[in-house]
């Protein structure tokens, strides 16, 4: 109960201090809402691609994430690396020697993050906060030596000289979704994803995308960065409002079979939810198999939420990779969820699908199902003008019904959180 009196009097003491100095603010019914994307670069840094990467990031007032190797930093290379971070960008760790590191001694994967960690420290002041195992190869090992996050992100296959800059744009594009981490290469010479960028950042600010560093892609989405997890992205759970229509047990510890037909039956108004376990990271993927007929397929579908113990699988995802291979279901003649890369013991599948008419909660400003304390703190930040600080669903926030958000709808946010956690509270009191 101490607690809720302190936060009553710290919501009395915001006000008293907000309402001298916050406007009210007509919001329109057609603010678009907000998606976040992390774009990531890795091998650098350099004086020529990185500066060319940096120049397009500014044009858009982008902010993104630069994992180096070691080795390429050097006198003339730092000064790329301190334009980067004067310009908002988050300087990370992609090993000394980019080396397999899967297999080195603990001594030595030390050395290899250290190394990075004191150069961009004698840069930025600070060191690396996240890490991008070289070839994603990681390991046990690997994870108990490094104590930094596991990035990997959407592979654009921007490494490969055969791959135009075209195609790199669309790898891009169709992988494009909130909460997605794209592992891109700033490497010297890579003029090919230079002009990807070109093609891609105006389409991806028209379709209401807003670039993010890896920290605040985390911070925003309310996620905290796991030990033992390799992050492709940070999505915000997406099944809050579906409903459960099918359970499927696990047959063998690594594959769950899915029944196609059912699924081209759901259309776009269904997900797989899976509960793993995983000892390197590494999520579970979707399938998409073909043996029958040439040419064969082969073909992952990573998933759009994992958190180490459960995975998401949208329809959307699915059949955005049938039409990128020109199939329908029922071309294939397997699909199922599968232990591809890792050691993974798969328990089981729910087919969910959405809940028709669910309700709208009032002060869920962040539109993840739930009303707590990140909504107020995402509103009052909002009220206060803090930059790249957006509401996911305005009209949450409008207590008064005015279709303005001001100090008195946070008011009677605080005082409607403040009452929920009081029941919540007492319902715990009435249990002991």
């Amino acid at each position: 109960m101490n607690r809720i009196i302190s936060s009553v009097v710290s919501a009395a003491l915001t006000a008293a201090m907000l309402i001298h100095c916050v406007p009210f603010v007509k919001v329109s019914a057609e603010t678009k809402e907000t998606k976040l994307i992390a774009l990531t670069f890795d091998d650098g840094p350099n004086t020529t691609t990185t500066n060319d990467v940096l120049d397009i990031l500014e044009k858009y007032d982008a902010k993104a994430s630069f994992f180096l190797i070691g080795t390429n930093i050097n006198e003339e290379s730092a000064q790329s690396v301190k334009r980067a971070y004067d310009m908002g960008m988050e300087i990370d760790n992609h090993s000394k020697t980019h080396s397999n590191m899967s297999k080195m001694s603990a001594e030595e994967i030390k050395v290899e993050i250290s190394y990075v960690d004191d150069k961009v420290t004698e840069i930025t002041g600070e060191p690396t906060k996240f890490f991008r195992p070289p070839f994603i190869d990681v390991s046990e090992s690997l994870y108990d030596a490094v104590d930094l996050p596991f990035i990997c992100g959407i592979d654009c296959q921007d490494y490969m000289e055969n791959v135009t800059a075209q195609e790199r744009a669309d790898y891009i594009m169709n992988g494009a979704k909130d909460g997605v981490i794209v592992l891109l290469h700033d490497a010297a010479g890579n003029q090919q994803t230079v002009d990807a960028l070109k093609i891609v950042m105006p389409q991806l600010v028209e379709q209401g995308y807003e670039f993010v560093t890896l920290t605040e892609l985390f911070e925003r989405q309310g996620e905290t960065p796991k030990d033992n997890i390799l992050y492709s992205n940070v999505a915000k759970y997406p099944c809050a409002d579906y409903q459960q229509k099918l359970e499927i047990s696990s047959e063998t510890p690594d594959r769950i079979p899915l029944d196609q037909t059912l699924l081209s039956d759901l259309g776009d108004d269904y997900a797989i939810e899976l509960n793993y376990t995983s000892g390197t990271g590494y999520p579970p993927v979707i399938a998409l198999q073909r043996w029958s007929s040439t040419p064969s397929i082969w073909h992952t579908i990573q998933p759009f939420y994992f958190n180490g113990e459960k995975a998401v699988f949208l329809a959307e995802d699915i059949r955005s990779a049938l039409k990128q291979l020109d199939i329908g279901y029922s071309d294939l003649d397997g699909i199922a969820v599968a232990a591809y890369s890792g050691e993974i013991i798969l328990s089981h599948a729910k087919i969910l699908t959405k809940t028709e008419n669910s309700e709208d909660l009032m002060g869920d400003v962040n539109n993840d199902r739930a009303f707590n304390v990140a909504d107020v703190v995402a509103f009052q930040k909002w009220l206060l003008a803090v930059p790249n600080v957006k509401l996911e669903d305005w009209k949450a926030a409008d207590f008064r019904k005015d279709n303005k958000l001001n100090v008195f709808d946070l008011c009677l946010m605080k005082r409607a959180l403040l009452a929920k956690m009081n029941i919540a509270e007492t319902n715990r009191d009435g249990q002991a």
